[in-house]
């Protein structure tokens, strides 16, 4: 089975997952680049450029955007060259590495998956979910409740297991409480 890496990256973080055995592996990168400038309300002429000429302005976007390939070249960086990529996150960022990586792999002559995918923030445990399920392997499954798989299975004619669950809590049935509550 091919090594397997999670990325979930936005302009603020990037979490990297990867599966060492049986175990997830996380890391936390926290980013440096700036937050969007909002508009300011108040526009401003320069008398010695020509109605509708000039360059767009940008008010820092390419401050922003140099800090934004520098955090994304980072994250490239970090991850392992023979690893599957599954690459997600909110807005563009994760578009921007998914196509960092394919260009890097091309001048390096490798080949592997790179996945990219749009996704909100998502949990630990989802995004060890989400890796397990990319990589091929078989989820995590849990009892969760009041219910306990402890009997011995049974078995169909087939030969097949069949795991009924038993009730391991018994509650008391409402009548019950109602008849106690009047006495």
């Amino acid at each position: 089975m091919q090594a397997s890496t999670l990325v979930w990256i936005d302009t603020r973080e990037a979490i990297i997952v990867r599966m060492e055995g049986d175990r997830a592996h996380i890391e936390r990168v926290e980013s440096e680049v700036p937050a969007h400038h909002r508009a300011t309300g108040h526009v401003r002429h320069d008398p010695g450029v020509r109605h509708g000429g000039g360059g767009p302005q940008s008010a820092g976007e390419p401050h922003r955007i140099e800090h934004l390939n520098r955090f994304v070249g980072d994250i490239v960086g970090r991850l392992a060259a023979g690893d599957d990529l599954l690459v997600l996150g909110p807005g563009t960022v994760h578009e921007r590495l998914a196509r960092q990586l394919s260009v890097s792999d091309g001048h390096h002559g490798r080949h592997r998956v790179i996945d990219c995918e749009a996704s909100p923030r998502l949990t630990d445990r989802q995004l060890i979910s989400r890796l397990r399920r990319f990589s091929g392997g078989e989820p995590r499954r849990h009892s969760v409740g009041a219910y306990r798989w402890s009997d011995p299975p049974g078995h169909r004619p087939s030969g097949q297991v069949v795991r009924l669950p038993r009730r391991v809590v018994s509650k008391p049935s409402r009548e019950r409480e109602r008849v106690a509550s009047e006495d």
